[in-house]
């Protein structure tokens, strides 16, 4: 009996999500919210369902998230990461993805100004996932680290340690200077300078 009502469970989860997120998304077109106004508050109907497994909540994100474009693609965003903001990384990653397969940029690379967008809502819908967000667009994004940096501490300033912690993790070694590799004779005087100590040897 249990087995049967968590399979059944499992069925309906998806469309739930799906139908809340258009949900939210209609009730945004309807009162017509300023344009920078983020996602609305969430219910307690809807945080009900953020107990669902982690691979089915990112799977209804897509489902929905992939019909939708503009602010309804952004307040779909931030609803996800106020539900899930354990998941915030792998949203943002997956908004990232999803913005790129409707976009079709030239070599694969998003405009700084949607990775923007995209960092600024995430970020102001869960500030305590500021570090988690940047970590997982980074590594999405390289191309658009600094911009990253700089879309999340405009939104959270209170994070920039944790920010800039989970930043310099990141910073590969090789790209930090080698003393090892410094060799003294590259910066020694040449043979041919004369010194008062050792005069010039008669050819």
């Amino acid at each position: 009996m249990f087995f049967v009502m968590e399979n059944s469970r499992r069925r309906v989860l998806l469309p739930t999500l799906g139908v809340l997120f258009l949900r939210v998304v209609s009730a945004e077109q309807i009162s017509s919210p300023p344009a920078d106004q983020m996602a609305p508050p969430i219910t307690v109907r809807a945080s009900s369902s953020a107990g669902g497994a982690a691979s089915e909540f990112l799977t209804a994100f897509i489902s929905t998230a992939v019909r939708l474009d503009g602010l309804k693609f952004i307040s779909c965003l931030a609803t996800a990461v106020k539900l899930r903001p354990d998941l915030a990384g792998k949203i943002v990653v997956c908004a990232l993805n999803i913005s790129r397969l409707n976009a079709h940029p030239l070599a694969g690379r998003l405009p700084l100004g949607t990775i923007d967008q995209i960092i600024k809502a995430a970020v102001a819908a869960s500030p305590e996932a500021a570090s988690d967000i940047v970590k997982a667009a980074i590594q999405s994004e390289p191309y658009a680290r600094a911009s990253i940096i700089a879309a999340a501490l405009a939104v959270a300033p209170e994070q920039e340690s944790r920010i800039r912690n989970v930043v310099n993790e990141m910073t590969p070694v090789s790209i930090l200077p080698s003393f090892a590799t410094l060799n003294p004779k590259d910066h020694a005087p040449s043979d041919n300078v004369n010194s008062p100590e050792q005069p010039p040897v008669a050819q």
